[in-house]
């Protein structure tokens, strides 16, 4: 007596309806239905993501002033100032370590 994957009836775990198991995402690994319902799965999937990009922008402290939302000119100008030579520090470390490795496979 054959069983069909159709006619299988599968509890869903989140809304505990009684569903055929084409209603619910096969396990790649298993080959079995999952635990909840396509339908369930979507909506938490939808909610998972929906609080997951609120968190990023509610608790997004930073641990660092930011140049563009620094209101005083004058520590603004600083911070300009103080960046503009970070990157030309890390400019002239990268050029140093260029021109090491030329020299030494001149050698």
């Amino acid at each position: 007596m054959k069983t069909s994957k159709e006619h299988t009836l599968c509890v869903c775990g989140c809304c505990k309806r009684s569903l055929p198991a084409n209603a619910f995402y096969i396990n790649r690994k298993t080959g079995l239905p999952g635990n909840y319902c396509k339908e369930c799965r979507k909506s938490a999937s939808r909610n998972g993501r929906k609080t997951e990009k609120l968190s990023l922008i509610c608790n997004k402290e930073v641990s660092y002033p930011v140049i563009t939302c620094t209101e005083d000119p004058v520590l603004r100008h600083e911070l300009i100032l103080h960046a503009l030579e970070t990157v030309a520090a890390s400019l002239e470390r990268k050029r140093r370590k260029v021109r090491e490795s030329e020299f030494e496979l001149a050698d």
